[in-house]
């Protein structure tokens, strides 16, 4: 049973002008980072990466994904990169205002703490239905520019063990 617009509530779909005209192996080569995090899985059959993670960390940049494809449509003097991937926080973002709603109705004493959490699980997915979509489609038009993502940490500057630590201007 094929249900579009129940579908939609927790996948995020989009496409991608590959400029200059990449091969399949190519692309994926340059989005291979994206999926080395512990956990992830994928496969790659032709022209389509199939991914699928299981208990992603906090640091993985793609951890609200749990599963998706990505495909390569070849043209004539063009290629596309569509990718389609399900999130289980968006879907979980959408369940949420119904259930404290729910709440807020049945127990009369959480009526207005109910309705409130409805409204903050609301906006946070209608934020994520907004951001989700462009923050994916911009991290992998980094990967496939060759832009290199900065390093999570910095090298910190050498000092003395025994020195006392300074205080910054703005905190004093």
């Amino acid at each position: 049973m094929n249900l579009p617009f129940i579908d939609t509530i927790w996948t995020v779909r989009g496409s991608l002008a590959l400029i200059p005209p990449r091969t399949s192996a190519e692309t994926f080569a340059a989005l291979d980072d994206q999926f080395q995090a512990d956990g992830t899985r994928t496969a790659i059959d032709g022209d389509t990466l199939t991914f699928r993670k299981k208990d992603p960390r906090a640091q993985d940049k793609m951890a609200i994904y749990r599963s998706g494809t990505l495909t390569v449509e070849q043209g004539q003097t063009t290629s596309r990169l569509v990718y389609a991937m399900n999130s289980g926080t968006l879907l979980f973002c959408f369940a949420l205002p119904f259930f404290f709603v729910a709440v807020a109705l049945l127990l009369k004493d959480a009526k207005t703490s109910g309705l409130v959490f409805a409204g903050i699980f609301a906006a946070l997915y209608i934020a994520g239905r907004i951001l989700e979509p462009w923050l994916i489609r911009k991290a992998f038009t980094k990967r496939l520019n060759g832009e290199a993502e900065a390093p999570d940490t910095a090298p910190v500057a050498a000092r003395d063990p025994g020195a006392p630590l300074q205080q910054s201007a703005h905190h004093a």
